[in-house]
């Protein structure tokens, strides 16, 4: 007899949203607009990456929200490139000004489950699951990532020089249970900072950090997205919703005496973030059963008896993670991406040169990357550049740790070198140029001779080099 068919339902667990509607705002925008996510970084562009690391880890499908302009783009640019993971792009108006939180906002009908929110200009070689298991095993609202790689390494940057410091955030860890107990941005902090008494009171060794690197990398709980969506008073994930969250954590929910203000037909209107946060599940009566507790000392209840836990991973010193939001950041990406090739994608690079390009020269390295339609003429030499797509290399140039975006050129007898060439510019002949930045659609006139200058058709609205 034939056995009956029984058609299983996989339940999701976590659902994944990639935030990629960034402009960019401290890359050089040089009077011409960059998608933050379509910058390339090797051979891909950077939104790839994010793509990739969650294909990765199992993820089959995923939703990405971005500008409505940038969209036939980012559609044109991902075509080709391996992937697997199904994504649909969510579009939010270019004309409005949208935080992190009004994105959330924006897909909250379509999230049924926990939620992983990744920031679309990471590159990282970390496994996400990592961050997944430790949402999982103290069941947190809220889970965050953080990188500990020391120092920012230094680098010498095309364009004017600067002294442009990075933003800080100042982070206290609870060190036996990686509950996240308290953030703020440095500059909020002149010289003192004040920590809660209660943190000293509750926590017996709390570790503080002032040079970890947010990934933005968050898992939250399904009800934290109903919370953003109803409160309707946050517009940034990182500047407020977080902090916010992890603030909460240290107080208690206020009774029904407590709860004040009801609307003229009765229904409450404070409703508070703890109102959110219901065990609906076993959960609270299974800890009552059970003799697991968090922490050493077992005097205070597991958890600490706290609904609302933040927590964070901070993954061992050797893991690469970089987010590609500064131009130091950017140029140190490309410096680094092709050494850390297999350890970020999980993959060997067969193709550094595009099947559709031509590369008549021999003296081209083996950390150099050639885009689609990309013609590099035979006396060249190339060293450590990564060539965009629809670019003319012609005779006796000499190019030496650049990056080149799509649609240029470079005319003959040009040296350039650690310079950054934005899409359609044009070098004419002869120029000398080292540490510089050709905007959009510019043209350099020949025989120029140039060192760490900005080379853009306009400088109305310039960004401050990051």
């Amino acid at each position: 007899m034939e056995s009956a068919k029984v058609k299983m339902h996989k339940i999701l667990e976590f659902q994944a949203v990639i935030l990629a509607a960034g402009r960019g705002s401290r890359l050089p925008d040089v009077g011409g607009y960059v998608s933050k996510c379509l910058l390339p970084i090797g051979p891909y562009p950077v939104l790839w990456y994010s793509l990739n690391m969650l294909e990765r880890i199992g993820f089959q499908e995923t939703m990405v929200v971005v500008l409505d302009e940038d969209k036939s783009n980012i559609l044109n640019a991902l075509e080709g490139y391996p992937l697997k993971i199904k994504y649909e792009l969510i579009v939010i108006p270019s004309d409005e000004d949208w935080g992190t939180a009004n994105s959330l906002k924006h897909i909250s009908s379509r999230v049924t489950t926990d939620l992983l929110v990744v920031s679309g200009d990471l590159i990282t070689s970390i496994n996400l699951n990592e961050v997944l298991n430790l949402h999982r095993k103290y069941d947190a609202a809220l889970t965050t990532l953080f990188f500990n790689n020391g120092p920012e390494e230094w680098i010498e940057l095309p364009g004017f020089k600067t002294k442009a410091k990075p933003d800080r955030d100042l982070v206290c860890i609870d060190k036996e249970t990686q509950r996240l107990v308290f953030l703020a941005s440095a500059s909020d902090f002149e010289d003192n900072v004040t920590l809660p008494r209660i943190l000293i009171k509750k926590f017996d060794s709390i570790s503080i950090f002032s040079r970890l690197m947010d990934a933005h990398v968050y898992v939250m709980k399904n009800w934290v997205v109903d919370y953003i969506v109803e409160s309707d008073k946050f517009t940034s994930v990182k500047g407020e919703l977080i902090p916010y969250i992890v603030k909460k954590q240290l107080s208690k929910p206020k009774n029904a005496l407590e709860k004040k203000g009801t609307s003229e037909k009765n229904i409450e209107v404070t409703k508070d973030i703890f109102d959110y946060a219901i065990e609906n599940g076993y959960e609270s009566r299974i800890r009552q059963m059970s003799a697991y507790n968090d922490h050493g000392f077992g005097g205070k209840g597991v958890y600490y008896n706290d609904t609302l836990r933040c927590y964070a991973h901070i993954p061992n010193k050797n893991i690469f993670g970089i987010r590609v939001n500064t131009l130091s950041s950017f140029y140190l990406c490309n410096n680094k991406i092709l050494s850390k090739w297999e350890e970020i994608t999980g993959s060997p690079l067969t193709e550094r040169f595009h099947p559709n390009s031509v590369v008549k020269t021999k003296q081209i390295d083996d950390s150099s990357t050639v885009g689609d339609k990309t013609v590099i003429s035979e006396k060249t030499s190339i060293k450590g550049c990564f060539i965009g797509a629809n670019c003319t290399v012609e005779n006796k140039v000499r190019l030496t740790n650049c990056v080149l975006m799509n649609n240029v050129t470079i005319k003959e007898s040009c040296v350039l070198q650690d310079c950054v060439v934005y899409t359609g510019a044009t070098i004419d002949t002869g120029c000398s140029m080292q540490f510089c930045l050709i905007g959009p659609h510019h043209v350099v006139p020949s025989l120029t001779t140039t060192n760490h200058q900005l080379h853009a058709e306009t400088t109305d609205n310039m960004i401050t080099l990051g």
